[in-house]
């Protein structure tokens, strides 16, 4: 089999001819278009087939259904690939800049006989996802940025430092993400300071990182992260804060000082061992971002001038919230304003809390049984909240023999395209079931959704008790709402 390593240049480079290169089993060509080089590449002979990309099957989801996987195994040659282009670019950069993206390499497969055919699945792999850093937010979210007032210079260069992490991450260069990631630590709160035993003090007396450390902590679940033997004692409830401080710096300073005569350097084409504690530093850094930028984007200042702005120039959406009650009494209708001209399931969402908190206001959550929303333009429904049947009967609620153990939440929510199912159970301890105990569910429930991942789109939603079949409630958004 041949198997090809092509690196894109992202510079205007100008060569009037071209042709292959080979060296033993190696071949260096370029692509062109005109006299444009668009990639250079590096091509292996001879490569056993068995190292082929494979779809396999044996990868099983929440539903205990097989899933198609791609395995890969040609990392060997592709850092063959690299390590030799890098030995090209050095020497030819006195006379030409060749500016590669080694974070966007292909790999592609060619049979050399006719029984490798049927071996290869796959003909050609990309790292060219553009998708990675992508979370789905709204214009909203982007455009109050804009509207906020300028900050300081300190901020813009730490973070830079970590928007530089987190694309190296992505990228599979896990010592640059870990470097870059510190550096915003460095940065922000080491006060210039660079010896070990004074960031570590530094760190431990700046309370927002603290939090932010014991935040994530917390937060990871996944074993392949906890049980890195980078992180082992980090995890370790035996450990003290201070001395979790301590290794997170001390093991900056391996990576970032690089001798080839130290036992203990890192090899710069073997950097998946230092994937877990490069995605353990992008969560502490990425918690301190997103708590600043938050707080930035949601403020009353910013949401006021945003909105002005939306509304003077035409770019609003009003929508229309309507109520039913049990009881034969004035139910709330609401009209509600957006700085938006896309109606998306997160503004159906943000729309749904304000209703169930003006509900709530007006005491009337105890027999409100659905929630209507349109656009009053075009009578067009974007979401309704609607509770199951039992909610209209003589007692209006769900009395068991057995007391309520747990509630489980089914969800369809929309990613990259694709409708994606999952759901989640928590345990309960209720003897009834009350239409104002399941509002305090429906608000329960979206949050979590939310807090473990703030970019869910819902689509739609039902609440179960325990394992029974019929929900006890709905939500369900129009088929105009855009993902």
């Amino acid at each position: 089999m041949i198997l090809t390593v092509s690196f894109k240049v992202k510079n205007f480079v100008e060569v009037m001819e071209s042709w292959p290169i080979k060296i033993e089993d190696m071949t260096f060509f370029l692509d062109r278009e005109d006299n444009a080089v668009k990639s250079v590449s590096i091509s292996f002979a001879k490569v056993p087939v068995s190292i082929a990309p494979k779809i396999a099957q044996d990868a099983i989801d929440h539903n205990h259904q097989s899933i198609p996987t791609i395995k890969m195994s040609s990392g060997e040659y592709v850092n063959r690939a690299i390590q030799q282009v890098l030995n090209w670019q050095a020497v030819v950069s006195g006379l030409q800049i060749f500016d590669l993206d080694f974070d966007r390499y292909e790999t592609s497969y060619h049979p050399e006989t006719i029984e490798e055919e049927g071996e290869i699945h796959l003909s050609s792999f990309s790292l060219t996802d553009k998708s990675a850093l992508n979370s789905e937010c709204d214009f909203e979210q982007i455009g109050r940025a804009f509207c906020v007032e300028p900050i300081g210079d300190a901020r813009i260069e730490s973070t830079s430092h970590y928007r530089d992490g987190r694309i190296a991450f992505e990228a599979g260069r896990y010592v640059d993400a870990y470097n870059n990631l510190f550096l915003f630590l460095e940065t922000r709160y080491c006060d210039g300071k660079t010896q070990n035993n004074k960031q570590v003090k530094l760190l431990s007396e700046t309370s927002v990182f603290v939090q932010a450390l014991t935040t994530s902590i917390s937060a990871i679940k996944d074993n392949k992260t906890r049980e890195s033997k980078y992180l082992l004692e980090i995890f370790s409830e035996e450990t003290d804060i201070q001395s979790k401080i301590e290794k997170i710096v001390l093991l900056r300073g391996r990576l970032r000082h690089h001798s080839l005569k130290s036992p203990h350097r890192w090899d710069p084409n073997k950097q998946a061992e230092y994937e877990a504690p490069a995605r353990f530093l992008s969560l502490i850094v990425g918690e301190v971002v997103m708590q600043e930028s938050v707080g930035d984007i949601y403020s009353p200042a910013t949401l006021s001038s945003f909105r002005e702005i939306s509304v003077s120039s035409g770019f609003e959406t009003k929508i229309q919230i309507r109520t039913s009650r049990l009881e034969k009494k004035p139910a709330l209708e609401l009209k509600m304003s957006y700085p938006t001209t896309v109606i998306s399931s997160k503004i159906c969402l943000v729309t749904l809390r304000n209703a169930i908190e003006e509900c709530a206001r007006g005491g009337q959550l105890e027999d409100t049984v659905k929630l209507d929303a349109v656009l009053p333009k075009r009578k067009l429904g974007l979401f309704c909240l609607e509770f199951g049947i039992w909610a209209y009967t003589e007692h209006r609620r769900i009395k068991k023999k057995e007391a309520i153990g747990s509630i489980r939440c089914s969800f369809e929510h929309s990613r990259h395209n694709l409708i994606i199912r999952d759901e989640f159970s928590f345990p309960v301890n209720a003897e009834i079931m009350t239409i104002s105990y399941a509002w305090d569910l429906v608000r329960f429930c979206f949050n979590h959704i939310e807090n473990k991942d703030p970019t869910t789109r819902i689509m739609n939603a039902k609440l179960f008790l325990d394992k029974e079949e019929t929900p006890i409630l709905e939500y369900r958004v129009g088929a105009q709402v855009k993902n």
